[in-house]
């Protein structure tokens, strides 16, 4: 199938997937990159731990406060537009960041909240984007599991390049290059999609506000299991490092390969779990299973005993990376099952704040574990217990179950 464009090129779902694709993965390396040049932004700004933690929140805050605002705008005026507007938008913040790059907390601090105010624009119009390409497709599992499959790639890709791009260039230079990627790609990604390929409806003039609460209590249990799926894997990203090299004692050139293995872990699922829903397997019940590894995984990880040989961690964090990280694409197949093409925009807006709600929540509490208790067994066993609860909130309401079953 092949969607007529303006003029004389046709383009593909298959082209539109490739670079959501790529697209995604430029989102990711932004987004996870900042986190990644955290101890760059520290020296440069001469901050403290404590302002390390609010600053690096702000990100997580901003967006918080972005996920609906861009639900409603890609409901209202489509994903050609809103990937548009988000990339100029995220190039110029971006790149006043990496102009500017102030030394001082509170502007440093209201860039970054800028930065993360936009970022969830440019996911979701993918992901709102692939959904409705491939809405009733043979294919659909699993191009949204391509499509989400590039955020771990994209963290992977990130840790390999940006540390070892900083000590050749500045920091300055490689957030302007952040901008350029990411700005650019998410143009590129509107140049090739087109209305009339995204659904059988025009763009609504208007956002009806009296229907976001029925759509919050329609995706109640998607809500719940987002916000307690989610910290898992800014859990991996930001403490995994530190606890192999303080518990275990592994020099940090050998620690990034070693989480870089986890987020493999959870490209190889992402794209697996994809192909299984196309063949029938419900999405709940894979989400549970993933889950389930995730518990496994964390289990052992916390009472994995010192001395343990350093080739016997590589599949446990394969399993955590598998667990942690590979039930992101499940969700969105799942919003994507109990909406309709009206309102995607807003259930993925939606379900994104809520896992940003669990990140904020959770995140200062593992850290404070590890700070009070003096060790980060307490703190994956409690990530554990979460995710427990995830898997057990992740069946589907009877209503739908009966409607959509």
């Amino acid at each position: 199938m092949a969607l007529k464009g303006d003029g004389p090129i046709r383009i593909t779902p298959r082209d539109i997937l490739i670079v959501a694709f790529v697209d995604q993965v430029a989102i990711t390396m932004s987004q996870q990159g900042l986190s990644i040049l955290s101890v760059d932004f520290k020296n440069y700004a001469h901050l403290g731990v404590a302002q390390m933690g609010i600053l690096f929140s702000t990100v997580a805050l901003g967006a918080i406060l972005g996920m609906i605002p861009a639900g409603a705008a890609l409901d209202r005026l489509g994903s050609k537009r809103v990937a548009w507007i988000s990339g100029v938008a995220i190039f110029v913040v971006m790149g006043i960041l990496a102009f500017w790059l102030p030394t001082h907390f509170v502007p440093l601090m209201a860039l970054l909240g800028l930065v993360g105010f936009f970022l969830p624009a440019l996911s979701l119009t993918g992901a709102t984007a692939i959904t409705k390409v491939f809405d009733g497709s043979s294919y659909e599992g699993m191009a949204i599991g391509l499509r989400q499959a590039a955020t771990p790639l994209g963290g992977i890709i990130a840790a390999s390049l940006f540390p070892l791009l900083v000590k050749t260039w500045t920091l300055k230079t490689v957030l302007f290059v952040i901008a350029l990627n990411v700005g650019g790609w998410t143009i590129l990604f509107g140049s090739v999609l087109h209305n009339s390929s995204l659904s059988g409806h025009k763009p609504s003039t208007s956002y009806d506000w009296r229907r976001l609460w029925r759509l919050i209590k329609e995706l109640t249990r998607p809500l719940i299991v987002s916000s307690l799926l989610s910290p898992g894997q800014y859990a991996l990203l930001t403490y995994a490092i530190l606890d192999l090299h303080d518990r275990w004692h592994i020099h940090l050139t050998y620690a990034g390969p070693v989480i870089a293995i986890a987020l493999f872990g959870g490209f190889v699922v992402r794209i697996f779990m994809g192909h299984l829903t196309d063949r029938g397997v419900q999405v709940t019940v894979l989400i549970r299973l993933t889950a389930l590894v995730g518990v496994v995984s964390l289990a052992i990880w916390a009472l994995l005993p010192k001395g343990t040989p350093f080739v016997v961690l590589l599949p446990i964090f394969l399993g955590l990376g598998a667990g942690l990280d590979g039930w992101n694409a499940l969700l969105t197949a799942w919003v994507a099952n109990v909406t309709t093409e009206r309102e995607r925009g807003m259930a993925l807006g939606l379900i994104g704040m809520s896992g940003f709600v669990g990140i904020v929540l959770f995140l200062p509490v593992f850290g404070l574990m590890i700070r009070v208790l003096h060790s980060y067994r307490p703190a994956w066993g409690l990530l554990a217990v979460i995710y427990l609860g995830g898997m057990l909130m992740s069946r589907p309401s009877r209503s739908h179950t009966a409607q959509h079953g």
